[in-house]
């Protein structure tokens, strides 16, 4: 067992010791860059939701009349409501506690404080010159620049173009979804 642990403990140390100076090194990037990975999370995300609506189209058309799909899913609406009631009443549980007990409050308190003394580091200023609001000042720089930040180079579209694209898709895809989720609300609740 003092085998085991001491070797442990030297994988542990040469581990350390050969990632140290990476770790040292400071990163540094462009802000448009990071603009741009986030633009495209936020499309992709959209596509995936299109997409997940899709294959609940196409599972519904594609089912028995056994399985209603759409009627199905309101049962799942019912056991999220059912979980998140049990969540809400253990949330306030443990609020209730914090409340309650004067060194839990003061450092809730304290990280508010700490939040708004730093908030221009955290959330930037209106001229952008850091925080979020640089970073959603980049993504104003980004979106419209194709020759710069190509949303891909297949389809020469802009992340503007893009984002508006999913962001239509996922519109249409919610609207269809939410007609038949609605159309099956009588046969789920009586």
């Amino acid at each position: 067992m003092k085998r085991g642990l001491m070797a442990g403990f030297l994988a542990l140390v040469v581990l350390a010791a050969g990632i140290t100076p990476v770790m040292a090194k400071a990163f540094t990037g462009e802000a448009n860059d990071l603009a741009a990975a986030l633009l495209k999370n936020t499309i992709s995300n959209l596509e995936i939701s299109n997409e997940f609506l899709d294959i609940l189209n196409n599972a519904s058309a594609n089912m028995s009349a056994t399985e209603p799909l759409f009627q199905n899913l309101w049962g799942v609406v019912y056991g999220a409501l059912v979980v998140s009631a049990w969540n809400n009443q253990i949330t306030g549980m443990v609020l209730d506690n914090i409340s309650s007990n004067s060194t839990l409050t003061v450092k809730i308190g304290l990280a508010f404080s700490y939040l708004g003394s730093n908030s221009s580091t955290v959330f930037g200023s209106m001229n952008a010159s850091g925080g979020i609001a640089m970073l959603l000042k980049n993504q104003t720089d980004v979106l419209p620049d194709a020759t710069n930040y190509p949303y891909d180079d297949a389809s020469g579209k802009t992340y503007l173009e893009a984002y508006a694209d999913a962001l239509t898709d996922t519109i249409m895809h919610n609207v269809i979804f939410m007609i038949k989720l609605f159309n099956e609300f009588t046969n789920a609740w009586s």
